[in-house]
């Protein structure tokens, strides 16, 4: 799923990458739609626990470079530094939510997804200072998204462009209580 996409997830594919015969990859995953599902959440599950990682090792408090910095690599699943490296891994991230679109069935796997990134993206926030509403960490998350699909659209390195874009998007989407 990660290197060619959901589509050509099969039950053939899974058995010759995990050395098995296809009759035991059906026998756990009969169709297709449950062997996609596998994967996805198995994809998600390390998502989340990767965005746990990159927030346990962030220091308290954070400054507001610290926090975009973070907020977008939970959001994007690179870390930062790597910026330069990972155009084509990100946008590998991004495609989970097309093919979800494309997928009804994969669609209650990213919902469930955002309710715990939207908390990652709170957790961080915290972190700064700022104690949102998960509506106001979706917004924070749709200033990254917007800026990682732009640039990846254009052929840039979206990392950079969405941790400035942060540092602009968070004063005014949550400022701190005596700023208002």
């Amino acid at each position: 799923m990660r290197r060619r996409g959901i589509d050509a997830l099969t039950h053939r594919a899974v058995a010759e990458e995990a050395a098995l015969p296809p009759q035991t990859v059906r026998a756990h995953l009969p169709t297709r739609e449950d062997l996609w599902c596998a994967a996805l959440q198995y994809t998600l599950t390390g998502w989340v626990r990767r965005g746990e990682e990159f927030i346990d090792r962030l220091p308290e408090p954070l400054t507001l470079e610290q926090a975009a910095r973070a907020i977008v690599e939970v959001a994007t699943v690179h870390p930062a530094e790597h910026a330069d490296t990972t155009r084509a891994t990100i946008a590998g991230v991004y495609e989970r939510y097309i093919q979800s679109g494309r997928h009804p069935e994969l669609r209650p796997l990213i919902g469930r997804y955002n309710v715990e990134l939207t908390g990652l993206v709170a957790r961080v926030l915290a972190r700064h200072g700022r104690h949102v509403q998960p509506e106001i960490a979706r917004a924070v998350l749709a200033v990254v998204d917007g800026t990682v699909v732009y640039r990846l659209a254009e052929g840039e390195t979206p990392i950079p462009a969405a941790i400035r874009a942060l540092e602009v998007a968070i004063p005014l989407l949550c400022p701190f209580p005596n700023d208002t």
